[in-house]
């Protein structure tokens, strides 16, 4: 499980619990950010994220919705690789230099923990997930195409004389309350730098080094699982449910690459 690869494609990986309202979330920040301060998680800041209300009772026009403010806390390390987002009802910890996933995992937890101790416990969990993306950078001679399984490249490389867009497939399954949604991109990017998706944007993190030149042809491997279900906050089970998820993300990555990418990439 805690297996690293020589050259690794992820780019991104995110962890995520969601839990009871915590109502009087700002009243605890200074304690929950001295803690993440001396885990090395010092550069604070607290965003406003503005949120419109559109159920279909409300008036129809953009500039009678009501708009409400909602604070989110935002605990980075000194590089701005990696940190934690924080809101009444969420705690993401994400990161753009991972490494193994018990790493990843410990840093989680510990910012886990922090939070359920400074807010007196928390009571309840509903969700918990993990996320992956993983840059496909054929090398010089070679093609997005040797890299990804072919139920993934639908008609790239078959419409000739037709500059390529992208091409976009996803599959979404579930299992005992477990979901996994697999989506591979390939796209064509005259801009430099790896692509984030929209509901993963601002994105405030650095990206590292040997992505910031990405371009052209390359895919996406976006892998997103998660268990929606309310049960007493316990970190322990939080704990298995997570790695559960890592191994369902896992097996699926292995079934979307070819054996020629494993063994450039391990």
């Amino acid at each position: 499980m805690g297996k690293k690869m020589k050259n690794a494609p992820v780019y991104f990986v995110l962890a995520q619990v969601q839990f009871n309202a915590v109502l009087t979330l700002d009243g605890y920040v200074p304690a929950i950010q001295d803690a993440l301060r001396k885990a090395g998680y010092a550069d604070f800041a607290k965003l406003m994220v503005a949120t419109m209300n559109l159920n279909l009772g409300m008036p129809s026009t953009a500039n009678q919705m009501p708009v409400t403010q909602t604070a989110r806390y935002l605990f980075l390390n000194e590089a701005k690789f990696s940190g934690f987002l924080l809101d009444q009802t969420s705690l993401i910890f994400e990161t753009t230099e991972y490494d193994t996933f018990d790493q990843f995992s410990e840093a989680f937890f510990l910012g886990l923990k922090t939070l359920h101790e400074s807010v007196g416990g928390l009571s309840f969990c509903e969700r918990v997930g993990i996320r992956f993306l993983d840059a496909v950078c054929p090398g010089e001679n070679e093609k997005v195409t040797d890299y990804l399984a072919p139920s993934l490249v639908g008609l790239f490389d078959k419409l000739k004389d037709r500059e390529l867009k992208h091409v976009i497939s996803e599959t979404w399954s579930t299992s005992d309350q477990a979901n996994l949604m697999c989506r591979a991109i390939i796209q064509n990017q005259a801009a430099k730098g790896v692509s984030f998706a929209p509901d993963l944007q601002p994105m405030l993190l650095k990206v590292a080094d040997k992505f910031k030149d990405t371009s052209g042809i390359y895919g996406i491997i976006d892998t997103d699982a998660w268990f929606e279900n309310r049960q007493k906050f316990d970190i322990d089970r939080i704990k298995e449910k997570l790695i559960s998820l890592h191994g369902d993300v896992r097996n699926s990555f292995d079934e979307m690459v070819t054996p020629h990418a494993l063994n450039v990439w391990e």
